[in-house]
């Protein structure tokens, strides 16, 4: 019984970590801004060195 009582408290734990980086990655809007400042300008810079074709 104790160890299924220290199995149920480290999943509690577990989950209550990861509700709370969750939560404050949603509250500090870090998805949008990891978007903005690592994502963006990678793409930028992949989509700029591409050679283009302006025939029409």
């Amino acid at each position: 019984m104790k160890k299924a009582v220290k199995i149920i408290g480290k999943l509690v734990l577990a989950v209550a970590i990861f509700f709370v980086t969750t939560f404050a990655i949603y509250m500090l809007n870090g998805e949008n801004k990891f978007i903005f400042y690592v994502v963006r300008p990678i793409l930028n810079r992949h989509y700029d060195s591409q050679k283009r074709d302006v025939r029409l």
